[in-house]
């Protein structure tokens, strides 16, 4: 009877360990405001014909540093090279993740843009936009 109480506990304390130990999601917006820099690393628009993704990535974007602020703030800075010599060097906007972390809003100058969030973790966030076509942006940590 000792021996059956024994091994029972052990198991109860074992299943116990197991399940308190298992590592719990991560906060869609501690992910996001968690890097210091998201940098756009690949640009991709869908092919209608295809349906295949296209990489319309412009190397003047790689450098292009994303920082999401805690309060809702967005800035991007364009890095040592622009795409073009009158963008300004940084732009801000705001920002709003929902629906469990599967929206990604940005604003900026009064235009709103929903992302669909298809990856975010430490070090990678992928996002696509629906709107004249689909596009894809990644971006690495």
């Amino acid at each position: 009877m000792k021996k059956n109480l024994l091994l029972t506990l052990t198991a109860i304390f074992g299943l116990l360990f197991i399940v308190s130990s298992c590592k719990k999601d991560d906060d869609p917006q501690d992910l996001l405001v968690g890097a210091t820099c998201w940098k756009l690393s690949k640009t991709e628009s869908r092919d209608n014909s295809t349906s295949a993704w296209v990489d319309d990535t412009e190397a003047c974007s790689s450098d292009d540093c994303w920082n999401f602020a805690a309060d809702g703030k967005l800035s991007s800075d364009e890095g040592a090279t622009k795409c073009s010599v009158d963008d300004p060097q940084t732009t801000t906007g705001a920002y709003t993740l929902t629906g469990e972390g599967k929206v990604l809003t940005l604003t900026q100058d009064g235009v709103s843009l929903p992302f669909t969030v298809v990856e975010l973790t430490a070090n990678k966030m992928v996002i696509t936009l629906s709107l004249f076509g689909e596009s894809r942006w990644t971006f690495v940590n």
